[in-house]
């Protein structure tokens, strides 16, 4: 009996597994919507966030805050980075030494989830590409990056971006 359970068990195992791993699977290549700059606005400040690739294997980007009158808030640097067969997000901030790595779990046309549970907060982030009804006359189709950064277990927050180019 114990044998029996042990083979439904592994069995279980390698039926589960794919599973929790296909979602994944991306490649940068995928990830060129992200390319170009975007912007919000909170309050009466400005984010902006830019995105382009380097590499086969990396794109480039960075944050910033701008306040109403022109300066610098807040900035960092940004990277995806490839490596074997695997995405990280690499954030690298003023208050912390070192960047902090977000590993990429979840990966689905227009939508990305980077997770480090290690990490004070964010431990979550996740960009989700949503389209923007055209106003009446209007024939260029915008698009909106919506940005969670949260904790994980729902507190945190959302910027929603327009591409501006």
């Amino acid at each position: 009996m114990k044998h029996l359970k042990l083979k439904f068990y592994l069995v279980l195992s390698a039926l589960w597994l794919p599973l929790t791993t296909v979602q994944a699977a991306c490649t940068l290549d995928q990830l060129t919507w992200l390319s170009g700059e975007w912007q919000a606005s909170i309050g009466k400040s400005t984010v902006l966030e830019r995105w382009q690739a380097v590499s086969a294997d990396s794109f480039e980007g960075e944050g910033q805050t701008i306040t109403a009158d022109g300066k610098i808030k807040q900035q960092e640097s940004l990277r995806l980075v490839q490596m074997q067969q695997q995405i990280f997000y690499l954030a690298k901030v003023a208050h912390n030494p070192l960047p902090v790595a977000f590993k990429l779990e979840e990966c689905t046309a227009g939508r990305l989830k980077f997770v480090n549970m290690a990490h004070d907060f964010p431990k979550q982030l996740e960009y989700m590409l949503k389209p923007v009804e055209s106003s009446a006359g209007s024939d260029a189709a915008q698009v909106q990056l919506q940005v969670n950064v949260s904790d994980g277990a729902g507190k945190g927050f959302s910027l929603l971006f327009l591409k501006k180019r």
